[in-house]
């Protein structure tokens, strides 16, 4: 504690303590003896006033340290997993969630925050995992998409296609879907970096998106002219939720080696084949 914080305890604790002293010490002397004595109330005002000091350095009476503030270690899923897989990644976590909290951010605010970064986490380390485990975790994004349209949350469903989702989407699936998610995040933690995973040239990943996007058209039935803007999140939610879901399922369908390389390659954020 720093010598103004100092200064802020005594001060609550002397006023604290002075205010109920000199108002009992007044009444007793100008109208009549009271059941407590002076000394006591101040005594007790001092308490209260030291208290309040500390709440006042500490920041215990703003946003969600006076309200709402959850245990780091439940503000996700499988934060213990977190700590024991990647230790930098939860330091990164808690100082986010800590700071977020002080800032008064709500309970969903900071869990919304967190989640973000560790799907950019997961994202930045998918270009380096091998085949199998970057199928699988298309394929959840996949299923997850298609679980918000079955349930009509097309605003939700086309930001989290597109990566633009501001919110944590757990909320708004099946347990067995977040179970399946983390499970698969954790894997994703725990999987070593491998620099000679393959990855797709820029004209083979064009070419593949437009293979994909053509198919998704299709299936769906939306006109190949409207995707361009519904990729960049200006057309109806529902039709960019209904073409990324099936733009998945078309790359999905590849062997699997295709799809992981092109998918590692997304992932980075190489979308020329998406304009």
């Amino acid at each position: 504690m720093d010598f103004a914080a100092v200064i802020v305890v005594v001060a609550a604790l002397v006023g604290g303590a002075a205010v109920p002293f000199g108002i009992a010490w007044a009444l007793e002397r100008w109208w009549r003896r009271l059941p407590v004595r002076p000394l006591w109330l101040g005594l007790a005002g001092g308490l209260v006033g030291g208290v309040l000091g500390f709440g006042i350095v500490g920041d215990w009476f703003t946003g969600a340290a006076w309200n709402e503030r959850v245990p780091v270690a439940q503000v996700l899923p499988a934060m213990g997993e977190i700590r024991k897989r990647d230790k930098g990644l939860y330091e990164r976590l808690e100082t986010s969630i800590l700071r977020d909290q002080q800032d008064g951010k709500s309970a969903d605010e900071v869990r919304a925050n967190a989640k973000a970064m560790l799907m950019s986490y997961v994202a930045d380390k998918t270009a380096f995992l091998p085949d199998d485990l970057t199928y699988e975790l298309y394929a959840v994004m996949r299923d997850v998409l298609a679980y918000l349209a079955e349930r009509r949350e097309f605003e939700v469903c086309a930001g989290y296609g597109l990566g633009r989702l501001k919110e944590d989407v757990d909320p708004k699936l099946s347990s067995e879907l977040v179970e399946r998610s983390t499970a698969t995040t954790l894997r994703v933690l725990a999987a070593p970096r491998d620099e000679t995973v393959e990855r797709m040239s820029g004209d083979q990943f064009a070419q593949l998106t437009a293979q994909a996007f053509a198919e998704a058209s299709q299936a769906t039935g939306i006109p190949p002219e409207d995707v361009e803007v519904l990729l960049s999140g200006a057309g109806d939610p529902a039709k960019t939720c209904r073409i990324m879901k099936a733009f998945f399922d078309a790359v999905l369908m590849q062997p699997v080696g295709v799809a992981a390389a092109a998918l590692r390659t997304l992932s980075q954020g190489e979308r020329s084949g998406f304009r």
